[in-house]
């Protein structure tokens, strides 16, 4: 069923100027991709989850780092290039023909190729999405490109992606016009310049690089980057409405659908179960905990439930998770609940409420008697937004201006950084600002990671007040789309999934 859904991705360019070579008749000829063809054979559900997962991962710290640094600065690369080698390697042609070589470069290909359409699946629904992996997969191309330019000559002919070549006639003619248009020429370069459509050089048209006559775009070889990661995005964004059309033929596969429809809001990192840290955090340090450590949407929390003693649905469960990755143990939670609680109820009314219940169902403990993993950033974010009375979500997200920059200036955060915070959160940039929080409280100028998680905001805070603590252990968790009337869905179980299974992509 898979292959019918990859055969609606066609990602062919222009049939009127070019026909493609498929990339799986001669292998991978080139290390870096265009994706024009659908991955065939049989991909395990373990290597489905973890491929899309890897690559998810590269492309959320291109965004990050993006929101974070000026693209193609040094912190940026350091930041991106560290991701892309450790999840998504890609090793350039070399002469070595060596098994392992050969092996290796396949492999690394392979997972390439698989996870991108993969996570076209996953970010094919929305208009919002679309255009995020279209932005985020430009840039991954053009970091490739950019590493390896001798890329590009062998990627242009694979794809059959030919510009003319200006003669040095012509070049004679229009040689100020050119170096001026250009200004990357010194008057000793060789100018080497390609003929290419201007719809096909929008970008460098818009930013004034290129010398443009009738219609045609005088590009430098060093600009063509730029032409290929355009034509990349266009062609990408058609592609992806294709398959949201194409959804219906897999939405029935019990095996593969409930990971894709965690991927767009799925927590990559530290499940945070707790047990590694368990007993390292006491009930009696969270009032001093919650002002050094706790990111803000816990804080607000436990400074609302101090004071009002008292705490709706949401709050409960979103705080209770978040105690349980700090290692606090049930009975301890239990206790700090029911004494919380009872200051405003007698003991009686507090049994009969399920407060105590919903503690223990938490932690394993009853119904299902399945293991709660905390909350991350993502779910924090897209779950619905707190009604009157709550507290629950994301202080970033959920509340206005007025009472975002009340509230920070009320946990004595300078004037000149709330401004800053409510900029990155006019343009939706929740975890950043957050990150942003972090710095100013901890008074560092880089955070030194990616957040996404309000345990794993904690577990730095602490290391960098010089308290080292072990928690969480590596996994997944899948995290559902924010509840809308047109979807809704229980939280998605991986546990009843055969990782063994295969899928047949034929």
């Amino acid at each position: 069923r898979i292959q019918i859904l990859f055969e609606h991705m066609d990602f062919s360019l222009s049939k009127r100027r070019r026909k493609l070579k498929p990339e799986r008749d001669d292998g991978y000829p080139t290390h870096v991709q265009l994706y024009t063809t659908p991955p065939q054979g049989n991909i395990s559900l373990t290597e489905f989850e973890s491929y899309a997962l890897d690559r998810l991962t590269v492309l959320r710290c291109l965004y990050n780092s993006g929101v974070r640094y000026k693209k193609g600065s040094e912190p940026y690369l350091k930041s991106v290039m560290a991701e892309i080698n450790n999840h998504l390697p890609l090793h350039p042609n070399a002469n070595d023909e060596s098994e392992q070589a050969v092996l290796r470069h396949r492999t690394e290909r392979r997972k390439d190729h698989i996870s991108h359409f993969l996570l076209r699946i996953a970010y094919c629904r929305t208009e919002e999405a679309r255009r995020w992996f279209c932005d985020q997969e430009k840039e991954l191309l053009r970091l490739r490109l950019e590493e390896d330019t001798h890329e590009i000559p062998a990627l242009l002919s694979a794809n059959n992606l030919t510009f003319e070549r200006v003669s040095e006639v012509e070049i004679k003619a229009k040689e100020s016009l050119i170096r001026e248009s250009s200004r990357i020429f010194s008057n000793k370069d060789q100018i080497i310049v390609y003929k290419v459509p201007f719809v096909d050089a929008v970008d460098l048209v818009r930013s004034r690089r290129v010398y443009l006559e009738a219609g045609v775009a005088y590009v430098p070889h060093t600009e063509l980057i730029s032409i290929i990661t355009g034509l990349f995005r266009t062609k990408l964004s058609k592609a992806l409405i294709k398959v949201s059309r194409a959804l219906p033929f897999i939405n029935d596969d019990e095996r593969i659908m409930p990971v894709l429809n965690g991927l767009t809001t799925a927590y990559v990192g530290d499940d945070f179960s707790g047990q590694k840290s368990e007993g390292q955090v006491s009930v009696s340090q969270l009032s001093t905990l919650s002002k050094t450590s706790f990111p803000p949407c816990m804080r607000a929390i436990y400074e609302h439930f101090t004071a009002n003693h008292h705490l709706k649905h949401g709050g409960r469960l979103q705080f209770c998770l978040f105690l349980k990755g700090l290692g606090i143990s049930m009975e301890d939670v239990r206790a700090y609940f029911r004494g919380e609680f009872c200051k405003q109820m007698d003991g009686d009314a507090y049994g009969k409420s399920g407060h105590d219940y919903m503690v223990r169902h938490l932690y394993g403990k009853e119904g299902k008697r399945a293991d709660k993993k905390p909350y991350g950033c993502l779910k924090i974010i897209t779950t619905s937004p707190p009604s009157s009375g709550d507290c629950h979500g994301c202080p970033f997200k959920h509340y206005d201006a007025d009472n975002l920059e009340r509230k920070l200036l009320g946990w004595k955060i300078p004037k000149v950084q709330v401004k800053e915070m409510l900029g990155l959160v006019s343009e939706q940039h929740y975890q950043i600002a957050c990150t942003r929080y972090f710095e100013v409280t901890h008074q560092v100028q880089d955070g030194g990671f990616g957040l996404n998680h309000p345990n794993q905001y904690f577990l730095r805070s602490q290391e960098l007040l010089g308290n080292k603590m072990n928690v969480g252990s590596q996994g997944y968790q899948a995290s559902q789309p924010a509840p809308s009337t047109q979807n809704t869905a229980p939280d998605v179980d991986l546990t009843g999934i055969d990782l063994d299974d295969d899928i047949n992509m034929e």
